[in-house]
């Protein structure tokens, strides 16, 4: 490995400290200008509370780059593009938090952005997938790569409904991109995995139930942009080069670190769309919502998630690492997984509705 793993640590230490600090600051400054989160109909919360927690979370990953001299590297195009353009997210969603925008509108700015994003660093034209080979998505890449990054910004936005939830897969997936990083030899890719996995632990602070404050759009968008990007910067790394397996294996291991919320926010739409519902109206319908429904806690619920994520992404990390029996995890740890979800949902809403529970669950 040609970078400092002790460096690495104390950055994160320090993205904790700053994202905490910045958070901090926030809870007590943000009711007077206006960024407070007040329950409606689809809120799994009762109270009024601080919105905009995320910008702690923003301004610590933004200031990694300029870290990087320290493993005698300089932030590549790519970095540039693709931080530049989270940073584009960030505001426009932070617009949002303040006074809401039409969902065309952000639909329009994320789509903009994805293709800012393409046209500088690329997309993915190739992915390794277990038992099927190399599969070459040709021209068919570019379309994929814009609803990938389109739909896991989207997707990271829906599922920031309970306290804790986000903040717990931002740091598991942030930790399982620093270990890609590491691995890959690429000090950017570490870095960044590194800043969001402690700029999420700091704000995870004040959001661990009951929460403080809220993520908000702002670090919400941002994160499921920036997860979304993380395999398109390691791609363009130099330390790549040479390495086709990890290579052709980092588009699904960008899916493995944040599966809880693409599983959940897949089957979601796909189960509303079945019955008939407009898919993009808020609702109250998604896997984690219906726990909290039938009583579970919201820590309960958001530790639920962090152990699935963690378990997706060892199993993502041990085939990044060239453990090919880790192929048959990678085939049915993400199926069972969300299998086992859905059935423990059900399960929880039927009990909770037989007769003499006192309480009937309309999912």
């Amino acid at each position: 490995m040609n970078f400092d793993l002790t460096t690495l640590l104390v950055i994160g230490e320090g993205a904790t400290l700053g994202a905490w600090a910045i958070v901090s600051l926030l809870i007590e400054q943000a009711p007077k200008f206006g960024l407070l989160d007040r329950p409606n109909d689809r809120s799994m919360h009762i109270r009024v509370t601080p919105r905009g927690g995320g910008i702690g979370i923003v301004l610590a990953v933004l200031v990694a780059p300029g870290l990087l001299p320290a493993f005698r590297t300089t932030p590549g195009l790519p970095v540039v593009i693709c931080l530049s353009s989270a940073l584009l997210i960030a505001a426009v969603s932070l617009r949002d938090d303040f006074k809401s925008l039409s969902a065309g509108v952000r639909f329009l700015c994320h789509l903009l952005l994805a293709g800012v994003v393409i046209g500088g660093t690329g997309y993915y034209r190739r992915a390794s997938v277990p038992f099927g080979g190399i599969v070459d998505f040709g021209w068919m890449g570019v379309p994929l790569t814009v609803v990938w990054i389109v739909g896991l910004t989207n997707v990271y936005n829906f599922m920031d409904g309970i306290d804790g939830i986000a903040g717990v897969q931002g740091l598991t997936a942030g930790l399982a991109w620093m270990a890609a990083g590491w691995w890959l030899s690429s000090p950017a890719v570490a870095l960044l995995g590194t800043a969001l996995a402690g700029g999420c632990l700091g704000f995870l602070i004040h959001n661990w139930p009951p929460a403080r404050i809220f993520m908000g759009d702002v670090g919400s968008a941002f994160l499921g942009f920036l997860f979304a990007l993380l395999p398109l910067v390691a791609l363009r790394e130099p330390s790549l080069q040479g390495r086709p397996f990890e290579a052709e294996v980092l588009p699904v291991f960008g899916l493995l670190v944040v599966w809880p919320f693409v599983g959940d926010g897949f089957y979601t739409f796909v189960r509303r769309a079945c019955r008939g519902e407009i898919v993009w109206k808020p609702h109250r319908a998604h896997l984690y919502q219906r726990l909290v429904a039938v009583g579970w806690r919201h820590s309960k619920v958001s530790s639920l998630y962090a152990a699935w994520c963690g378990v997706s992404a060892l199993v993502g990390l041990l085939w990044l690492t060239g453990d090919l029996s880790a192929g048959v995890g990678v085939a049915v740890v993400p199926v069972l997984t969300l299998a086992a979800m859905i059935a423990l949902v059900a399960h929880l809403e039927r009990r909770l509705a037989r007769p003499g529970s006192g309480t009937e669950v309309k999912p």
